[in-house]
């Protein structure tokens, strides 16, 4: 009986730990399309848009996002008509004016970061970094961002204003994140790829590895990956691995992309991170 009650509350933190970066993720890959959609169209402009609260508000760029002073609402038309907010952690679900439907959540740190991303607004103003402690003071775990690379290496950083980046794990070579504890983690990277310069989209290959040092003889283990490029290829495309998996203290974990040339370094497009279950 002990044992049962035990197993599900490991699924129920699981399902809500899971969920909640899932919902930031969605928010980061929806600001950074926004993000170049504004950048290709020097004639973008603010439209105004119903938010969560029923006010009228400055700050909505199309049927995509809706961002107000504490509410954050990206379309989520995938989950299906008939969803609704209990199902969910969002706080809300409408439909825009546009006919969207619009998932939202009332969090004023989310919707601060939202507009330094779009530099919308107040985008200017320092973001509070207390806001997201829940996010940057969970042990055994990091979000790092994009910072450059180096022949075959990826670097990244968990400096940068938003307050969104950080790690709690020690970061080798700039682009390995080293564990502390064994356990059982999530792990996810996101690589921007634009193919806009060329004809064809070649074909790209980009993983995440782990390495164990303890064990040299080991070469480095393919956690995920995946190939991309194709005649039918979208010129411009996001890359999302991820996964759950066992790691060992002072396992070093890597993402490496095989041609560097046709990444999109834009501000937030790219991050790297992991957390303990």
């Amino acid at each position: 009986m002990a044992r049962e009650a035990c197993f599900l509350n490991t699924r129920r933190a699981l399902c809500s730990s899971v969920g909640i970066n899932a919902i930031l993720f969605t928010a980061l890959l929806v600001l950074q399309y926004f993000y170049d959609s504004r950048k290709d169209d020097g004639n973008a402009t603010e439209k105004f848009s119903v938010h969560a609260s029923g006010q009228q508000a400055k700050n909505d760029y199309s049927d995509f996002i809706s961002v107000s002073n504490h509410t954050l609402c990206v379309e989520c038309g995938y989950l299906g008509e008939n969803i609704s907010a209990e199902e969910t952690l969002y706080n809300q679900i409408l439909i825009s004016k546009y006919g969207s439907q619009m998932c939202c959540l009332e969090d004023g740190s989310l919707a601060s970061l939202a507009r330094k991303v779009l530099k919308i607004g107040d985008s200017e103003k320092p973001i509070d970094k207390d806001s997201f402690s829940w996010w940057r003071e969970r042990p055994n775990s990091a979000h790092l961002y994009l910072k450059d690379w180096y022949r075959t290496q990826l670097h990244w950083t968990a400096s940068e204003e938003t307050g969104s980046a950080f790690s709690k794990l020690s970061i080798v070579d700039q682009n390995k994140l080293v564990i502390k504890k064994t356990a059982n983690y999530f792990v996810y990277a996101a690589v921007v790829f634009d193919f806009r310069t060329v004809t064809k989209v070649p074909q790209v290959y980009y993983n995440i590895t782990s390495f164990l040092p303890v064990l040299p003889h080991l070469q480095p283990f393919v956690l995920m990956g995946k190939y991309g490029g194709s005649p039918f290829s979208e010129k411009r495309h996001t890359g999302y691995l991820c996964g759950i998996s066992k790691f060992y203290k002072g396992h070093q974990i890597s993402v490496s992309v095989n041609d560097h040339s046709f990444i999109d370094n834009t501000p937030y497009a790219n991050f790297f991170g992991i957390f303990r279950l």
